[in-house]
């Protein structure tokens, strides 16, 4: 594939659609430049809630010279035709700073999801232990397109009720205001350049952020802790799918209804 068809197919399959505006070079410059003022103003006015060897990430970390995010293809070589999948690279970027803060900051929130494990040999370990009833459906449930399909507004919806019903259990030190704040602006601030255009997505989880893996795992399961599964023994969930075990149908019923965007 020589250059100019692989731009021109990028631009077909994912740029020139209605989930990215082109920008100019002077609008992404300038978003980006407000976007560090507006951050560093943030962290001064929450450095009380911040630890000192987060002061000093910040610190050192906003020193640096920032590129923005490159956009490419790879090509799905097993497809026919093959396709392209759009990653985002973010190495050496502002917003990666603050995503890598927000993904630190997840890793304490992970245990209070119902179906949380470590490992899949956790997984294992527990289902030998299990007395399994003759008649006992069991099925695995993968996601697609988990990233895209979890609408901005509603993800970010589903992450400040996640803090509200887990209130109880979230440490009165978690930067709540902070950590919410950071992670609108990360979601909703996506800008890339691609072959000397400059692009900002509109929905979905920012492609490439460091914290996405992890802001898609409980926004997921912020619905996944709303619903009743009376008949449910056990449930366990990885990033992108699930293992379930449970008698009757209502579970099912209940997952396979799942909208894009409906995780709150």
């Amino acid at each position: 594939m020589d250059m100019s068809e692989y731009i021109n197919q990028v631009l077909k399959e994912h740029l020139l659609t209605k989930d990215y505006k082109q920008l100019t070079q002077v609008e992404a410059t300038n978003n980006m430049e407000q976007l560090k003022i507006t951050l560093k103003e943030l962290i001064a006015s929450h450095s009380h809630v911040l630890s000192q060897a987060e002061l000093t990430y910040f610190k050192r970390s906003l020193t640096n010279c920032f590129r923005l995010p490159i956009f490419y293809g790879l090509p799905k070589v097993h497809k026919v035709p093959f396709s392209l999948q759009p990653v985002v690279s973010t190495t050496n970027t502002l917003l990666a700073i603050f995503s890598i803060w927000l993904d630190y900051r997840m890793k304490e929130l992970l245990p209070l999801i119902k179906s949380y494990i470590k490992t899949s040999i956790e997984v294992i370990n527990n289902i030998k232990k299990l007395h399994i009833p003759q008649g006992t459906l069991l099925f695995l449930a993968d996601a697609v397109s988990m990233y895209t399909n979890i609408d901005t507004a509603s993800g970010l919806q589903s992450m400040h009720n996640f803090f509200t019903s887990n209130l109880s259990n979230i440490p009165s030190s978690f930067p709540t205001n902070l950590f919410l704040a950071v992670l609108e602006m990360v979601m909703n601030n996506n800008i890339f350049s691609f072959s000397n255009t400059f692009w900002h997505q509109l929905p979905g989880t920012a492609m490439g952020t460091p914290a996405a893996c992890a802001y898609a795992t409980i926004t997921f399961a912020q619905f996944e802790n709303s619903t009743s599964c009376q008949n449910s023994m056990t449930t366990s969930s990885t990033t992108k799918g699930t293992l379930t075990i449970f008698l009757g149908s209502g579970c099912l019923q209940q997952i396979t209804t799942l909208k894009p965007g409906n995780t709150s």
